[in-house]
């Protein structure tokens, strides 16, 4: 499991683009899972990957270690942790 950070990109004032699209292109696969912030006003997104991160530099793309993506989920909410898979989860409350 690859773990990154990254930014959407807002080159078109309309709305912001992720690298998702970019590293399909490129044979990988993206997803965020993970948020630190309004994404629309520079908030961070962690998510996962596999490929290669080349010419991510729009999104501010930083592959992170696994203990980094932990840390940076667990600041989020202090239940997360990791499944056998790599994913990161948190303890799901009920709601009254």
């Amino acid at each position: 499991m690859k773990y990154a950070t990254w930014k959407l990109n807002f080159t078109n004032p309309e709305y912001g683009t992720g690298p998702e699209p970019k590293i399909v292109t490129k044979g990988g696969t993206a997803e965020g899972a993970w948020v630190d912030g309004d994404i629309t006003d520079g908030g961070t997104i962690l998510g996962y990957f596999t490929g290669e991160a080349i010419d991510l530099a729009p999104w501010q793309f930083a592959e992170v270690t696994q203990e980094e993506a932990l840390a940076f989920a667990l600041a989020l909410d202090s239940t997360a942790y990791l499944f056998e898979d790599g994913r990161i989860g948190a303890v799901m409350r009920e709601l009254h």
